[in-house]
Order: C-alpha cells, then sequence, then structure tokens
C-alpha cells in the first residue's frame, strides 16, 4: 500500500495540472486538506512541503498555501512531463513521421534503458511543428515489453497521450541532460536552418513510476523557438 502522504502528493499533483486552482491563489488550509483526504495533520504537512519543493505551491506565514506560477506561455517547463500538445493548449502541435521501425537494442541502447541487448525496441524520429513551422526533431526508442504496441498513426499524434490515456500508464519521472550542438545538413534542413547553425539538445530518460525505464530519446530544438522553464526553491 502507498504511503498516505504520497497519496496526497500524487492527488493534489493531479488537480494542479488539470487546472482545479488557479496562479497565486490560496489552496485549501490543512483543516479541509485534513478532512478532504482523511489523514492526520503531519501526513498534510509532509504532503505540502513535497510540492512546495516540486515547485508547485509556496507557503506565506499566517497566510496560507498559494499555486504558484509553474508554466509560462510559450515556455516548456523541465520540471512537468504533460508533452508538447499539453504544453502549448492554445496553439497548434502538430507532427511529420520520418522513420518507424522496430529494432533490436545493442550494447550502447541497452544500457541507456537498462534493459537487455536485443530487447525488442520501437524506434521513431518525427518532425514536430508548433503552428506550422518547425520546432523540434525528435529521435525515440520505447521499449516494447512496457509500450506495447506502437503503429504510425499513433507516432503521427500525441505518443504522449496514447501512453498514459490509452495505455494506462503511470510516467513517474525523467532524467534530462541539455546541451548545444551545431546542426548537421539533414537535421539543419528539416528544422529550416543552416548546416552548423546552433541547436539545443535534450536528452530524456523517461521512467514509470515503478522505476522502469520505458522511453529514451533525444530532442534537437529550433534555436529561435525553444524556450526551458525551469523553478527552483532554497
Amino acid at each position: 500500500m502507498s504511503v498516505k502522504y504520497k497519496l496526497v502528493v500524487e492527488q493534489m499533483e493531479k488537480e494542479i495540472l488539470e487546472g482545479k486552482y488557479a496562479f497565486n491563489t490560496k489552496l485549501p488550509t490543512e483543516d479541509e486538506l485534513m478532512k478532504k483526504f482523511d489523514v492526520s495533520r503531519n501526513t498534510i504537512r509532509k504532503a505540502i512541503d513535497i510540492l512546495v519543493d516540486q515547485g508547485y505551491v509556496y507557503q506565506v506565514q499566517g497566510s496560507g498555501i498559494f499555486l504558484r506560477e509553474f508554466s509560462k506561455p510559450g515556455c516548456i517547463t523541465m520540471k512537468n512531463m504533460v508533452g508538447l500538445t499539453r504544453e502549448f493548449p492554445e496553439d497548434e502541435m502538430t507532427s511529420k513521421l520520418l522513420e518507424f521501425d522496430l529494432i533490436e537494442a545493442d550494447e550502447q541502447l541497452a544500457a541507456q534503458m537498462k534493459c537487455k541487448v536485443k530487447t525488442k525496441l520501437y524506434y521513431v524520429k518525427r518532425v514536430r511543428y508548433l503552428n506550422d513551422e518547425p520546432f523540434v526533431i525528435e529521435e525515440s526508442y520505447f521499449n516494447k515489453d512496457t509500450i506495447i504496441f506502437l503503429n504510425k498513426e499513433i507516432c503521427e499524434g500525441s505518443i504522449f497521450e496514447y501512453i498514459t490515456e490509452e495505455l494506462k500508464l503511470n510516467i513517474g519521472f525523467a532524467d534530462k541532460v541539455i546541451s548545444a550542438d551545431k546542426l548537421e545538413q539533414e537535421d539543419a534542413t528539416l528544422l529550416g536552418l543552416q548546416e552548423g547553425d546552433p541547436t539545443l539538445v535534450v536528452e530524456n530518460t523517461v521512467f514509470l513510476n515503478t522505476g522502469v525505464i520505458y522511453d529514451f530519446s533525444r530532442e534537437k530544438f529550433h534555436y529561435s523557438s525553444a524556450k526551458l522553464l525551469t523553478l527552483t526553491t532554497k
């Protein structure tokens, strides 16, 4: 059975991401949360401390708990994993599938994805467009033991929504490595740029809430469009 404070954190995070509370507005009091979740004050305080550390809320002594503005228009939030389609709800996000294949993990991929050599992986390469402008090139590897089925139609839409809504898998956390590089000719053409132009590279290792790696991906963003947002706490 999950620890009670973790259940409170998961439910409050879900409500926050679904937009139940407006930014910079006061959340329910400790007493109201204790009643809602039927838990002790210590459990609520521990859950709130975690939400503070995660950058969702902040506390004002004597005034209460407030929702932090954890996203900004036009920015990709490094903390949250909601998929690009949900990151830009007011914009049109489309995908062009370039490659789709079922491959076997070599030693390098097996090490990155913590799986056995020759494990079946879906390989997906696509360009994603924001309002018809090239935004990012994605190269992704999905462990078929976990993502049991993918096809071209799914890959041309939101893979994130398919995983969370159709497969009902719970995404837990991700390791992200951010770097800068220069584009080679092929990728530069896909992004509408020149060979040697800079690109922002984000390498993702994504885990389910069980700790299993299901996705390893490398994203190359259009340098003039990508803005990353990260939240810090003291």
